[in-house]
């Protein structure tokens, strides 16, 4: 990475919230957000741009697509598909998969 900014808010001893943003070493750029409270989490938003700012991909969990997987889906330039529930790790393996696959061309 780049450059990253990471803000951990609380909102009591069992509610809060992790967002951030990386700046990854081709100009492209991840941000999060993960809300937590009591234990789980109740919403989460994975947002990968270009250096173009275009979007390559968004992982959500936001009600307004109605796929097999709902509310779980991925936001990609061609359009909806359900997806699992990500974590944040899940996202960075996938980051690591699209920089791999660049380099062998």
């Amino acid at each position: 990475m780049a450059d990253k900014k990471i803000d951990l808010l609380e909102f009591s001893s069992s509610e809060g919230m992790a967002r951030g943003r990386s700046l990854l070493i081709d100009g492209s750029v991840l941000e999060f957000m993960e809300y937590l409270k009591g234990g789980s989490r109740l919403k989460y938003r994975f947002h990968l741009m270009n250096n173009a700012g275009e979007m390559i991909f968004r992982y959500d969990d936001a009600p307004h697509h109605h796929t097999s997987t709902f509310p779980h889906h991925k936001n990609a330039p061609d359009g909806i598909v359900g997806s699992a529930e990500r974590s944040l790790l899940d996202i960075l393996d996938e980051v690591e998969t699209l920089f791999l696959e660049d380099e062998r061309g």
